[in-house]
């Protein structure tokens, strides 16, 4: 074999390729384009988003409160484009200092036969086999764009519409409603999985804001097509277990239907987020150099929806989890609304659900908060510390803060 480890695909696999050039292991890293290392997360999907709804928050802060004074300014879409491609290639530098001492083979890859791995025409062969190729958008309809073009974007549109079925809508949709465009969302993505309290809110939210839902306009200066990936499996060209829609099938540890062939990240469908494909890489890498792994049931991995002003984020099982499932539960309901913190962030309508078995401990919970995606971390501690509802009550936590709330409440 040429090396210990062959990786089809850029992506966070390099968390779990640090551990393993730290062991000693000779590794090869395929990835199609050089300006694309770091995959979708740090390019299209959650670093350029979140840099972009970060900007847009602190305008929207100024918009909203009771004492600025002066004209609101706004965002230069240009200059924040050019911040954007500054922040992703630091962050490639980082990844290739981090991989210093791998070969990084850059082109087109296949795997054409089990442990061979084809580079447009060079032929690599690896003890073991990482699938990380993670997804792609579709063509969209002609006169639309797709959510990875809106980084392309120079100017700020009048007015724009939001189409197809990718909660990651919702998040463009508050991005451009803050810069002053006049939103029209006429998204199919399923929020079945909300409270329905939390839905109720959401969406109230979104029309507050003064974005229109389930509204078109054709002649909008803008169209996105907001349409979920589809998983980078046909370049596999072996006999390999996939599903319906190509995602690549595997067990609990993450291991294909071919012996020392791993796939993680979004290509595998098992939980399309980051974090989780970072988890599945370094647990990977801790089976083949400890000799065990470990396993994170997906709904134990915790989901943010980027929005603002509030942002709805779920760890653990939800109430529509509970009531499928036939699980005895205990619901504890909470909001902003008596506490000063409330007030602070403009969030009276801030709520959130906390969900216990019948021995008190702790199953799940959902909120809707400013910043639940930094309230969410202490819920999702809480679920991997099996902490029961006496535990949650007495743990200390700042005062005056969001998170405080959801022990406060408990009491």
């Amino acid at each position: 074999m040429d090396y210990d480890l062959v990786v089809l695909g850029g992506g966070l696999s390099y968390t779990g390729l640090e551990i393993l050039k730290n062991k000693g292991l000779k590794l090869a890293l395929v990835e199609k384009d050089p300006d694309h290392l770091g995959g979708v997360c740090l390019h299209e999907g959650c670093v350029p988003t979140k840099l972009y709804l970060a900007e847009a928050q602190k305008l929207l802060y100024f918009k909203t409160s009771r004492l600025f004074e002066g004209e609101v300014k706004h965002i230069d879409l240009k200059r924040l484009k050019a911040y954007k491609e500054e922040l992703s290639e630091e962050l490639r530098k980082g990844i290739l200092s981090l991989l210093k001492g791998a070969d990084i083979l850059y082109g087109y890859g296949e795997l054409v036969e089990p442990n061979l791995v084809d580079v447009e025409g060079k032929k690599i062969s690896g003890r073991y086999v990482w699938i990380n190729t993670g997804k792609r958008q579709e063509r969209p309809p002609e006169g639309y764009i797709t959510t990875d073009q809106v980084f392309e974007l120079e100017d700020v549109p009048d007015s724009v519409l939001i189409e197809g079925d990718d909660p990651i809508g919702y998040e463009f949709a508050c991005f451009f409603n803050a810069l002053g465009s006049q939103v029209f969302l006429n998204l199919d993505a399923d929020l079945s999985f909300m409270h329905p309290s939390l839905k109720i809110r959401f969406e109230k939210m979104l029309k507050e804001s003064g974005i229109k839902i389930k509204e078109k306009k054709d002649d909008a200066s803008l169209k996105i097509y907001a349409k979920r990936r589809i998983p980078n499996s046909d370049c596999l060209k072996v006999d390999i277990s996939k599903d319906k829609y190509g995602h690549v099938l595997v067990d609990k540890g993450y291991e294909t239907s071919l012996k020392d062939h791993f796939a993680i990240g979004d290509v595998n469908g098992l939980c399309e987020l980051a974090h989780a494909s970072r988890l599945q890489a370094i647990s990977v890498a801790k089976r083949l150099s400890e000799g065990r792994g470990f396993y994170i049931p997906p709904h134990k991995i915790p989901y943010v929806l980027y929005t603002i002003p509030m942002a709805y984020a779920k760890v653990g099982f939800t109430k529509k989890d509970l009531q499928e499932t036939g699980v005895e539960y205990t619901e504890k309901g909470i909001t902003l609304r008596p506490f000063a913190v409330g007030s602070m962030y403009s969030a009276q309508e801030a709520s959130a659900y906390l969900y216990f078995d019948k021995k008190g401990f702790f199953l799940g919970g959902e909120v809707l908060f400013p910043f639940a995606w930094e309230v969410i971390g202490f819920l999702t501690s809480s679920l991997f510390g099996e902490f029961d509802i006496n535990l949650l009550k007495r743990i200390p936590l700042p005062h005056p803060t969001l998170v405080e709330i959801l022990n406060i409440r408990l009491l």
